[in-house]
């Protein structure tokens, strides 16, 4: 018996530096997350930052009024949009700019859709995309619905949405008319009513890797093992890793 617990004690301590050194450093990923902003579950910050291989920054609207620096953005493999803001400053804007000609990758998360109204050149040529908080420019206002629940489709063969098999069964609150450039590239799609068809998607931007992910607003579908399977994808995708 004594021997049967010793063995089990020796695979237990070595089994754990394993799988802690299971991820390549060159695998490991640097995340810089905003919140803030608007009310949001925590429970995406926890679950995010258990991934083995994925290190994440937090950084809060709410706590600093720049979040985007260049000194940060140089840390970060991805950017993990999550955060509230009707105006991006100077300095923020040219860090943003500088890091997607760099290569940088960004993954727009659920109200992130509605930042920087006033910054056209983010969300028409990079983003693709608007939540209008009101009309703007002539734009209907956007709207959503909560407890909808729809199934995503894949619209097409992509790394970030491999892995869900072609469908995923969802509920989570929706958004519906928002502003959607022709030039996204749709990657899941809904035909769920009070939805918009397009739930997730590649910007035009010129880097290509600024992804947009319409769920991310409840506890059922931010514990949901496919959809952190999708963020992590997506994030690794615009890392290019």
């Amino acid at each position: 018996m004594h021997r049967i617990l010793l063995a089990l004690m020796l695979v237990t301590m070595h089994a754990q530096p394993l799988f802690a050194d299971s991820v390549r450093p060159q695998d490991r990923l640097r995340v810089l997350m905003t919140v803030g902003g608007v009310g949001y579950n925590t429970s995406i910050v926890r679950t995010l930052k258990s991934i083995p291989g994925i290190d994440v920054e937090v950084r809060s609207v709410d706590d600093d009024q720049i979040v985007f620096s260049t000194v940060a953005l140089d840390d970060a493999d991805a950017v993990l949009m999550y955060h509230r803001d009707d105006t991006a400053e100077a300095e923020e804007r040219e860090a943003l700019l500088r890091y997607l000609r760099g290569g940088g990758g960004v993954v727009v998360l659920h109200h992130a859709i509605a930042n920087y109204p006033d910054w056209q050149e983010w969300w028409r040529d990079h983003v693709g995309g608007l939540y209008v908080l009101s009309g703007h420019d002539g734009l209907k206002a956007s709207r959503y619905f909560a407890g909808f629940q729809g199934v995503a489709r894949s619209a097409t063969q992509h790394p970030v949405t491999n892995r869900l098999g072609g469908y995923w069964r969802y509920a989570d609150e929706s958004y519906d008319q928002l502003w959607i450039s022709d030039d996204v590239g749709p990657l899941l799609t809904t035909t769920a009513f009070g939805s918009e068809d397009r739930i997730a998607w590649i910007g035009p931007s010129d880097s290509r890797r600024v992804v947009f992910i319409q769920p991310g607003h409840g506890e059922a579908v931010l514990t949901d093992p496919k959809y952190l399977m999708l963020i992590e994808d997506a994030l690794r995708w615009s890392a290019r890793k």
